[in-house]
């Protein structure tokens, strides 16, 4: 199952296979720190409750954030894993 586009995918097999090593670990932490900003956020909304506009966006920019960088990251570290 493929989850890059095949597009996307040419574009990154352009790069250097070292670079998307560096590319691949750093979208992979990206894509952490939007899961913990995701989780974090939904704790104190429901802790101190829901402030619907600042908290919508909040959760919709953490999210796609988070999708765009882990598949990046998917993308990139595969890349890396296939060599040459």
């Amino acid at each position: 199952m493929k989850i890059v586009p095949a597009g996307i995918e040419e574009q990154i097999n352009r790069v250097d296979r070292q670079r998307s090593l560096y590319i691949g670990l750093s979208t992979g932490a990206v894509a952490l720190w939007s899961a913990f900003r995701l989780i974090w956020a939904l704790y104190i909304g429901m802790t101190f409750g829901w402030f619907l506009g600042s908290m919508v966006f909040q959760l919709v920019l953490w999210g796609v954030i988070g999708a765009v960088s882990g598949v990046a990251a998917v993308g990139f570290l595969t890349r890396y894993a296939k060599g040459s």
